[in-house]
């Protein structure tokens, strides 16, 4: 029993002393206990509480409200709520995702009376701790009450509820009726258009008969719908007025005009195939611990997912409240909503099943005439017995038609889903979560199922914090985990590079979410993806994910028009084989238009052009390309680029535009071959330590490429989600490059890793240098942030008399067809050739003993480790 209920201890009987403001909770008001635990794998809230809370107060109920029905609402609880009026029990339910109502119409006659709430925030289920309805990795376990507060009073007979269903030009309104007593009555209706004016009136006669009795209608408007989509916003407005006995009620009910079907790979709406361009939402409210209520933050944070070219939102195992439905009404955002529930072992308590179905019909009553409200699964991953997963679907198509759904994301497809959204489908892998180096390719096969399929979480690219970020935390939540990084940073030596650690990761992550936008926008027959993410999820071992951080606030990593390239409702679309030329090699490129704008885009020209890194133009011309429709994936023109004219090594930027502005641009590395084959001034290049020291010794300049080292193995791409959750190699976020040192003049690169450097460090190894003070690495892979050691892929020093420059780089696999590998090498080896070579730091010869000493494998990741990780992921 909980705390205040206890025989002897009824705290509903006594005047409670202490004072609390609501809306609000136990955190933002400091009651619970005062919380100093450092949390490393998400934020760390100053005060928790976990229990039975209190709330009282008196309320003075009017004479004019004798004979009406009294119902207390709260918007939004957490979580079970028991209400007791002049200390009697009175109601108590128990909701996630939708207002508490208590009828109080009995216990609040006129006069004053004390009203006591008890609000338990203990799971009341077995619930696992992922689901963002309670978890603490986002909006927390809170307790308390926000969003609306209201005693209500209504007529004795009134509107309970509305359902709106839209048809061609037609509505289908169906009543719920508050009855107290058998009454007749007289309905009159009226639906106001977008623009104000009346397009339907009418009245009719209604005997009520008993509680929630219904009445149905089907109205005609007077002139055509207009249609809702992510294009146009048009909403209407359905008023009514019940007129029963002398008593006036009312009710004014906004909807859009707009259909859900399910179609061949995509959703259709308003009998078009749309494709969904999506990202998460998991709860994360750093302020307050809890969910707005406020329409104006959620259309805040929607805009900025428009900006960025995005017409969806999925909220992750969690509803949003009422503003939010009401924000992505007006903005045109298609919400895929769902229960909270993320647990492995379905169908084990069969109370627990009870309360998702209870909370299934909630939702729909609550949300359901909202149109951005297009898409409903039962949750995340869930794993168990899917015949109770699949009976809740049924349940829910029977009982509300206007959207589509699906039992679970990921895990498992069942007969009953109306879309799909998962990693893998029955014929393959079906989310991105990084580029090739290459674009010829997309997902076509594997997304060829019986409904649409969604690539589930796409992305989850990890960066590095941005210290700058942690003055942004002044609510409930303190950002401890950033301290804990920060110091371990500091302790080795590197506090300095922390800016450029971020700035490196996040250019990277950038990078990659384009390559995985476009390889889904390539797929025609893809339904859709729902980024993870477009901002930082900051729990689960805190995931620094997102080109946003979790305010949903810009890094400064990209802006929002450069984004919108390639994520938008029309994107131009590049298909060629590899990233990487010789200059006696052509460059062929299929362009092509991902189409999911609103109108025929006719048929004209698209211009293109090569430039340099100076903007010079090196080729250029014009294609003809016919129409394209809307909804579709097409072919625009072919084009073979010559690139004998290059003589410097370097990049290469591909531009496309058409005639009505829209842009985009890729990017390729061209190496004149005469470079290397011409004659290069001499120096030594050692794969052996021994002979290395030897030549150091006799103070000479040293190029050593170790065939074998004790290092960490590097890959081109930073770490999938976050280290701290999945412990698995390669223990990196990233990588950071000396781009100004002059070892790079014949490799000309940014400071982080672009694509010429995916065979590069895809074959390289990280040394570990924390400790070599002084010494900062040319090539640095950028440790994780729990750990943070200093790790470098190349370094210089000078080592006595001699001169060593240390390139951990396998130079030996295949060499000959990795162009990107023998440029490098050529680049480094000039450097060291040259007078230019003069190392600043010195490092002795016992320290490079130690590192070059004993040399072994590496941490080559083995297929089993490989296995393992996919395992992980699939929570198998």
């Amino acid at each position: 029993m909980a705390f205040g209920k206890t025989p002897g201890s009824e705290l509903y009987l006594s005047k409670l002393t202490e004072t609390i403001r609501l809306p609000g909770s136990t955190d933002e008001a400091g009651k619970g206990v005062l919380n100093t635990a450092a949390h490393v794998d998400r934020l760390s809230r100053r005060f928790e509480y976990c229990g039975a809370a209190w709330y009282q107060r008196e309320v003075v109920i009017p004479q004019a409200w004798n004979g009406r029905e009294i119902v207390l609402e709260l918007e939004r609880c957490h979580w079970e709520t028991a209400v007791y009026v002049d200390g009697k029990p009175a109601g108590v339910d128990e909701r996630l995702s939708t207002p508490n109502r208590f009828v109080l119409t009995d216990r609040l006659t006129p006069g004053v009376h004390t009203l006591t709430l008890c609000v338990d925030n203990r799971l009341k289920y077995p619930m696992d701790h992922w689901n963002h309805g309670t978890t603490e990795h986002t909006q927390t376990n809170w307790n308390g009450i926000v969003g609306e507060i209201a005693l209500k009073a209504y007529s004795p007979s009134s509107f309970q509820h509305t359902r709106i269903t839209t048809r061609d030009d037609e509505v289908e309104a169906r009543f719920v009726f508050r009855v107290a007593r058998p009454v007749a009555g007289r309905v009159e209706i009226e639906i106001e258009g977008p623009d104000g004016a009346i397009v339907h009136r009418s009245a009719c006669r209604k005997t009520l008969s008993g509680p929630a009795d219904t009445l149905t209608l089907n109205l005609k408007l007077t002139r055509a719908a207009e249609r809702w989509d992510e294009f146009a916003q048009p909403i209407y407005t359905l008023r009514a007025v019940l007129d029963a006995e002398g008593e006036r009620d009312t009710c004014s009910t906004p909807f859009g005009f707009r259909t859900v079907e399910q179609g061949r790979h995509h959703v259709r709406i308003n009998g078009r195939d749309i494709h969904l361009r999506g990202v998460l939402d998991c709860a994360v409210f750093p302020k307050t611990g809890y969910p707005s209520t406020d329409p104006q933050e959620w259309e805040r944070i929607f805009r900025t997912v428009r900006e960025y070219g995005m017409n969806h939102v999925r909220f992750h195992s969690w509803c949003p409240p009422r503003a939010a439905f009401e924000a992505a009404d007006r903005i045109g955002l298609y919400l895929q909503v769902e229960l909270p529930m993320w647990i492995k072992d379905v169908g084990r308590y069969p109370a627990r099943r009870d309360f998702f179905e209870r909370e299934m019909f909630a939702i729909l009553d609550e949300y359901g005439n909202h149109p951005s409200f297009v898409l409903f699964c039962n949750g995340n991953e869930n794993e168990g017995d899917f015949a109770v997963l699949e009976d809740l679907v049924k349940k829910a198509r029977a009982y509300d038609p206007r959207r589509l759904y699906s039992a679970s994301t990921a895990r498992t497809h069942v007969e009953s889903d109306q879309f799909y959204v998962s990693h893998v489908s029955s014929k393959g892998w079906i989310t991105v979560y990084e580029g090739r180096p290459s674009t010829d390719w997309d997902l076509a096969e594997a997304s060829d199922i019986d409904v649409p399929v969604i690539a589930h979480e796409t992305g989850q690219r990890c960066m590095y914090p941005d210290f700058g970020e942690m003055e942004r935390y002044d609510g409930v939540l303190e950002p401890r985990n950033f301290h804990l990084f920060r110091e371990r940073l500091a302790r080795n030596g590197m506090l300095h590079q922390a800016d450029d650690f971020f700035r490196a990761t996040g250019a990277h992550t950038v990078l990659q979410y384009k390559e995985v936008n476009e390889a889904l926008l390539r797929t025609a027959n893809s339904g859709g993806f729902q980024l993870l993410g477009l901002a930082d999820f900051p729990g689960q071992g805190s995931a620094f994910v997102g080109i946003l951080n979790p305010f949903w606030e810009s890094k400064g990593l990209v802006e929002p028009e450069r984004f919108r390239e390639s994520c938008g409702p029309r994107v131009l679309l590049a298909r060629f084989p590899k990233r990487v030329y010789g200059n006696s090699e052509r460059f062929p490129v299929k362009f092509q238009l991902y189409h999911y704008g609103e109108r025929t885009l006719p048929r004209g020209r698209l211009s293109w052009k090569l430039v340099d890194e100076t903007q010079r133009v090196v080729v250029a011309g014009k294609l003809k390309h016919g129409a394209v429709r809307p909804s579709s994936v097409d072919s625009l023109a072919f084009v073979e680029v010559p690139l004998n004219s290059i003589d410097s090594a370097g990049k290469y930027t591909l531009h496309a535009s058409l005639e009505d502005g829209l842009h985009n641009e890729w990017d390729i590395w061209v190496y004149p071959e005469e470079a290397r084959t011409a004659r290069q001034p001499e120096y030594l290049r050692l794969s052996d330590w021994n002979e290395a020291r030897q030549a150091l010794a006799e103070g000479k300049s040293v190029l050593f490429v170790p065939e074998k080292t004790n290092g960490r193995k590097t890959r081109f791409t930073g770490h999938f989600w976050n280290p701290v959750m999945f412990d698995w190699a390669p223990m990196i976020v990233g990588t950071l490059i000396d781009h100004d040192h002059p070892a790079f003049t014949d490799f000309p690169t940014s400071y982080y890793a672009d694509w010429q450097w995916t065979d590069v460090l895809n074959h390289a190894t990280a040394l570990d240098l924390t400790g070599f003070d002084g010494l900062t690495p040319v090539i640095q892979s950028i440790d994780t942030y729990e750990v943070n050691r200093k790790l470098g892929v190349a370094f210089e020093a000078q080592v006595g008399a001699g001169r060593l420059f240390v390139l951990c780089v396998d130079d030996r696999t295949d060499v000959e067809n990795r162009p990107a590998t023998r440029q490098l090498l050529h680049s480094v080896g000039r450097y060291v050739a040259s007078e230019a070579f003069r190392p600043a730091a010195e490092v002795s010869v016992s320290r490079l003993d130690a590192l070059f000493g004993s040399s072994g494998d590496g941490e080559a990741e083995s297929d089993a480790e490989a296995q393992e990780a996919i395992r992980q992921l699939l929570n198998q």
